[in-house]
């Protein structure tokens, strides 16, 4: 597939350097010549030095061959604009990535006549939701859905008391604990690797798994024996995403409290608020910490705009008073090394953009991406098996799957079933499979029609 890509920041070189990985013709223009040089450097795809919305730049990019445009600089109205330039160069699918309220509200004029565009992502609500996932699955680190099958990918740390710590992997089988789940990765420090049946999980260590939606309140108690409802919760920022937040949670905790030091937004927040409290104040004000602590807090969540607020007041909380801390980022190497400074979660709000995007490009085989971002880029893919390729009737026994891949679960007629050596992927099977990005070329062509 030939795919144009308007606008080279973080989200659009991911999803050039992961489009252009699985073997696809992509062209990209960015106007800020140095990342324009950047992308030269690292990337093996056309870049062109420009404005997306000028015909001039959509032209020297090819548009008139592309089968895909995705929109997805910094500037809505830009992403608007290429969006309709496509429409009339004739391009079958238009992705714009667009943050305002007025244009992705269910009611908005733009929803209703989407204004060319086939899929509009909204980075705002996606990251609330990916926030809201983490708080209802305690101890997850982190999470992803599959668009097309009822599975969670999930990521916990294992507390040194956690019930499958100490355990190895055989073992879990060998007690019919792993009935409904499969413990796809383990990642000990900066390593991840793929677990056999004498690896041993210890403590500290954060391990990936695939389960089914309705397996999760079985297997919570196994990697956190006091897992609870988060119940008193602390956002610091009264951003769009902060507000956002303590507006769904507000249906469901007993305590919500929003910091703001900004006093217009702060007043902003509290109109817009019913249950939650808003104060006025710095997360690190001693006087602040005092009223926000009257009730335990389950998390503390940095979602101001200034990265260094959020993480002094994160790093503050965690060692006072909140029991988990969730710092969002808009910096993609940061989020590796917040992890290693002792935050809990890390959120980046341009990489969950990414993800979101490739669930919803149909490429091959593959139906959808959950990528874990850093230095493995390690990644799921929910992919059909085609009529005529490798694994298409095979048992999964004969199928040659390259080293560093596992097959998580495959799905038949809407239900999942875990691996084993005698499963036949019949044509038109789902699959999940984890694999390093080593693995991804081998593992896709065992899935494509040859």
């Amino acid at each position: 597939m030939k795919i144009l890509i308007v606008g080279a920041g973080a989200v659009g070189f991911n999803l050039a350097k992961q489009l252009s990985g699985e073997g696809h013709t992509v062209s990209i223009i960015e106007s800020d010549p140095q990342i324009s040089r950047k992308i030269t450097e690292k990337l093996d795809v056309l870049c062109v030095s420009g404005s997306g919305n000028l015909p001039s730049a959509l032209e020297e990019a090819s548009i008139r061959e592309v089968d895909m445009v995705l929109a997805v600089t910094d500037s809505d109205e830009i992403n608007l604009t290429v969006c309709l330039l496509a429409y009339w160069y004739g391009v079958k699918s238009k992705i714009a990535r667009l943050r305002n309220e007025e244009f992705t509200k269910e009611d908005s004029i733009l929803r209703k006549n989407q204004f060319f565009i086939d899929r509009i992502i909204n980075p705002i609500p996606i990251t609330v939701d990916s926030i809201l996932k983490v708080i209802e699955t305690p101890g997850a680190t982190y999470v992803a859905d599959f668009v097309e099958s009822d599975i969670l990918f999930r990521g916990f740390r294992v507390p040194p008391d956690a019930p499958i710590a100490g355990r190895k992997i055989k073992e879990l089988k060998e007690a019919g604990s792993t009935d409904s789940f499969l413990i796809v990765a383990i990642q000990r420090g900066d390593d991840m690797v793929i677990p056999l049946g004498e690896m041993e999980i210890c403590p500290d260590d954060n391990i990936f798994v695939l389960l089914a939606r309705a397996s999760l309140p079985y297997f919570l108690p196994m990697v956190n024996r006091r897992a609870t409802e988060a119940q008193g919760i602390v956002i610091y920022g009264a951003t769009s995403i902060g507000i956002q937040l303590a507006n769904a949670l507000e249906k469901t905790a007993s305590t919500v409290i929003l910091i703001e030091p900004d006093k217009e937004k702060a007043q902003m927040a509290a109109s817009k608020l019913t249950r939650a409290t808003v104060l006025h104040g710095h997360a690190t004000e001693t006087e602040i910490i005092q009223q926000a602590t009257l009730e335990p807090v389950d998390f503390f969540i940095g979602a101001s705009a200034n990265e260094q607020d959020n993480i002094l007041a994160c790093l503050l909380a965690k060692k006072q008073y909140a029991k988990k801390t969730i710092v969002i980022t808009h910096e993609p190497d940061y989020v590796p090394i917040f992890g290693s400074i002792g935050m809990d979660v890390v959120i980046n709000p341009r990489l969950i953009t990414v993800s979101s995007i490739l669930q919803h490009i149909t490429r091959g085989p593959i139906l959808g991406v959950a990528k874990l971002f850093g230095k493995t880029e390690a990644e799921a893919t929910e992919m059909i098996a085609e009529r005529g390729s490798e694994v298409a009737g095979k048992k999964l026994s004969k199928v040659s799957f390259p080293k560093g891949s596992i097959v998580g679960s495959v799905i038949k007629n809407g239900s999942m079933i875990l691996p084993y050596g005698d499963c036949v992927i019949s044509p038109g099977d789902r699959a999940i499979v984890f694999y390093m990005p080593e693995a991804r070329e081998k593992v896709q062509a065992l899935f494509t029609k040859k």
